[in-house]
């Protein structure tokens, strides 16, 4: 395992050096150009069929919350609650009452989606939305921010144009969004001929990114209120997830993955690096336990994503080299996937791990390229990008 990392780490220097065959381009100012109130995405992932319900991951729910209109939203800078479809909203024990536009069509999607449990959810008027619930819940209203709780058939903030399994396209007040599915490396080709606006930075590339003279000034990289985790079943027993929690390599994880620009996740708590001291005194303590566990070959499903995938590998190689024998495919046995809260809140990602056997690996990031013609872009800590304040002059 030790000759492993530091091949890795080596690796990981050799890419962060910045070597280009092509030093020429490297070094020409990045363009800066392209058709006037047109911003051009590129995304690795498309949300097919365009329904909000469905949204996973950073980039389908960016383009939900673009077409999608939600009944509260909140500030990207601060986290606090703003109106959406709803202007006004408040509790009378149990009860919400909200002020709302389109109040059938809210009602209607949050009964489809079951974001939480409720006696009744009815809207006695074309303005007005009551929410019954079995016990008060003063988070109710964060929990009508996330992109589920948007009725489809609601115009959002950008009218639909045309749609695909791989291009979109919207617009409001003469801004045109332009967004297309492209593979990571194929969209950086794309951003540094100027061709998109925006363009998720590859697997393994931030670092170099960031050395890199044309591109550097165009990285955005914002931590996300996310982790990265394995997710057991319950028939594999507590002493083995154990084990595998102690003896996870998450500095590997940390230097391959996020790239160092989030620490290392031993909990969904604290988001600072884990001390290092308690980390080797569990881990010298797992390896006593390692002989006398169960021989049991803990089968991980292999993620759709394949940077999570390549994550996956990283973790199951080195479970592998200390004596365990996880492997990926063949069953269910565990998981591997991204935590993320759906409302800028702690608790929120917290509550998305409630009643699940977690063992956390790494704080998320999320990585872009942004063209220099594009003024007002501002992601969140859910990854999301309000497009109704950016221009492209």
């Amino acid at each position: 395992m030790a000759a492993r990392r530091a091949a890795a780490l080596a690796l990981l220097a050799l890419v962060a050096s910045g070597c280009d065959s092509d030093q020429t381009q490297r070094h020409e100012a990045l363009p800066a150009r392209g058709p006037a109130g047109v911003m051009r995405i590129g995304v690795a992932n498309m949300l097919w069929p365009l329904d909000p319900t469905h949204a996973k991951g950073r980039d389908e729910v960016a383009v939900a919350r673009a077409l999608f209109a939600t009944p509260l939203r909140t500030n990207p800078r601060t986290g606090a609650l703003r109106s959406g479809l709803c202007s006004s909203w408040h509790a009378t024990g149990s009860a919400w009452r909200l002020r709302c536009a389109h109040s059938g069509a809210i009602a209607a999607q949050l009964r489809r989606a079951a974001l939480f449990p409720a006696r009744s959810i009815r809207a006695p008027d074309e303005h007005s939305l009551v929410i019954s619930l079995r016990a008060p819940k003063p988070e109710l209203p964060y929990l009508l921010t996330q992109v589920a709780a948007a009725p489809p058939g609601v115009p959002g903030p950008f009218r639909l144009i045309s749609a695909s399994p791989t291009h979109v396209v919207a617009e409001r007040h003469g801004l045109r969004l332009d967004v297309r599915k492209v593979e990571p490396y194929a969209g950086l080709r794309l951003f540094r001929a100027g061709r998109l606006d925006e363009a998720p930075v590859p697997l393994g590339d931030l670092r170099a990114t960031k050395l890199d003279p044309q591109l550097a000034g165009a990285l955005r990289v914002r931590r996300l209120l996310a982790a990265d985790a394995a997710v057991f079943e319950p028939g594999v027993p507590a002493e083995v997830r154990g084990v595998y929690d102690a003896t996870a390599d998450r500095a590997d994880y940390q230097a391959l993955v996020p790239e160092f620009e989030a620490p290392p996740a031993e909990d969904l708590v604290h988001q600072g690096p884990p001390k290092a001291s308690a980390a080797v005194i569990a881990l010298r303590e797992a390896r006593k336990k390692i002989p006398s566990l169960p021989r049991i070959a803990v089968r991980f499903v292999r993620p759709s994503d394949p940077d999570l995938g390549y994550g996956l590998d990283l973790l199951v190689a080195a479970w592998r080299d200390l004596g365990l024998g996880p492997v990926v495919g063949g069953g269910a046995d565990a998981r591997f996937e991204r935590l993320a809260a759906p409302y800028p809140r702690l608790a929120a990602l917290q509550a998305s791990a409630r009643g699940k056997l977690v063992v956390p690996i790494a704080w998320a990031v999320d990585a872009r390229l942004v063209s220099p013609r594009v003024h007002g872009w501002h992601e969140d800590e859910l990854g999301s990008v309000d497009y109704t304040r950016v221009s492209v002059p």
